[in-house]
């Protein structure tokens, strides 16, 4: 059924967050009396999840955001993330998130988002 509902030309991806596991019953419920046919619902899993972040962050960063370098360290991050998907429950998988983790620091250094480390830290309290 979820290949079906990937190869529909009527498919929309929403990010919705703060909302509980639940959530997903009563989305299908309201999707199906709004929907004009049999409409769908699918919960990405989490490694799924982490690409698809990674792809919508580097699509909505402005430019002034981005760098050359910030921005073929994104590239590289999100290459990893699909990499992760693909090879998950592979023994290299955890080589692999070592590596993304490494390069998502690396690029947390290079891209002008990051220019001020201390307020990066106080973002993050």
């Amino acid at each position: 059924m979820a290949l079906q509902m990937l190869q529909r030309e009527d498919l929309s991806i929403y990010i919705v967050a703060g909302v509980p596991k639940s959530f997903k019953k009563k989305l299908q419920e309201f999707v199906g009396s709004e929907s004009k046919s049999d409409g769908d619902v699918m919960l990405l899993d989490e490694e799924m999840t982490e690409w698809v972040l990674a792809q919508v962050k580097g699509a909505k960063r402005r430019n002034h955001e981005q760098t050359p370098g910030s921005s073929a360290l994104w590239r590289a991050y999100r290459a990893l993330s699909a990499a992760l998907y693909h090879l998950q429950d592979q023994p290299i998988e955890a080589d692999i998130r070592s590596l993304r983790d490494q390069i998502e620091e690396l690029w947390r250094h290079t891209s002008p988002i990051h220019d001020d480390p201390a307020e990066e830290l106080e973002e993050a309290s």
